[in-house]
C-alpha cells in the first residue's frame, strides 16, 4: 500500500511540474525585461547613420595611437596607447562622462567590434592591403572629436 502512495505522489509532482513549466513559457514574454540595445558587435545596430559627436575639452584632450603586429600563430595583435582616456566597460550605454568610454575597431572602414582595453587579437583578415583603425567613443557611443576631427588612429597592413 505504501508503494502505491509513493507512485501517486510522483505522478502529482510530475503533473504540477509540467503545468508550471507550461505556465512559465506562456508568461515569459510578458515579464522579460526590455534590455538596452547591445552594440557589442557590428551587426547589432544600424550603421546607416553616424554616432553623435562630442567635442572634448581642449585643455585635456584624449589621444590614441595604434600598433598592429602580425601574430606568431595567426592573425594580428592590436595594441592601443591612450592618454587622458579611461576604458569604462561598466558604464557602456550610460551617460557621457568626459574622457571615458570605449574604442571602436574598424577594418577598411567597417566596424568590427568595441574595445574595452588596450589589446585585441584580430584572428582573421582577408588577403591583401587593409586599413585597421580605432576611434575613441564616449559611454553613449558618441564619437570624441577635437574641433570636429575624430580622435582616432589607423595603420595599414598587408596580409
Amino acid at each position: 500500500m505504501k508503494l502505491q502512495t509513493l507512485n501517486d505522489k510522483s505522478a502529482y509532482v510530475v503533473y504540477w511540474t509540467v503545468a508550471c513549466v507550461f505556465v512559465g513559457i506562456l508568461l515569459a514574454p510578458l515579464v522579460t525585461p526590455i534590455m538596452p540595445e547591445d552594440h557589442s558587435t557590428h551587426f547589432t545596430h544600424d550603421h546607416s547613420t553616424k554616432h553623435e559627436k562630442i567635442e572634448v575639452d581642449p585643455a585635456r584632450v584624449p589621444s590614441v595611437e595604434i600598433e598592429v603586429v602580425r601574430d606568431a600563430d595567426m592573425g594580428w595583435n592590436i595594441y592601443l596607447d591612450v592618454e587622458n582616456f579611461g576604458f569604462t566597460p561598466e558604464n557602456v550605454n550610460g551617460a557621457h562622462v568626459p574622457n571615458e568610454g570605449h574604442a571602436h575597431l574598424y577594418l577598411d572602414g567597417v566596424k568590427l567590434t568595441r574595445l574595452y582595453g588596450t589589446a585585441y587579437h584580430l584572428a582573421s583578415v582577408p588577403e591583401g592591403k587593409h586599413i585597421i583603425s580605432v576611434s575613441l567613443n564616449a559611454n553613449d557611443h558618441s564619437e570624441l572629436v577635437l574641433e570636429g576631427v575624430p580622435i582616432a588612429a589607423s595603420k595599414t597592413i598587408e596580409n
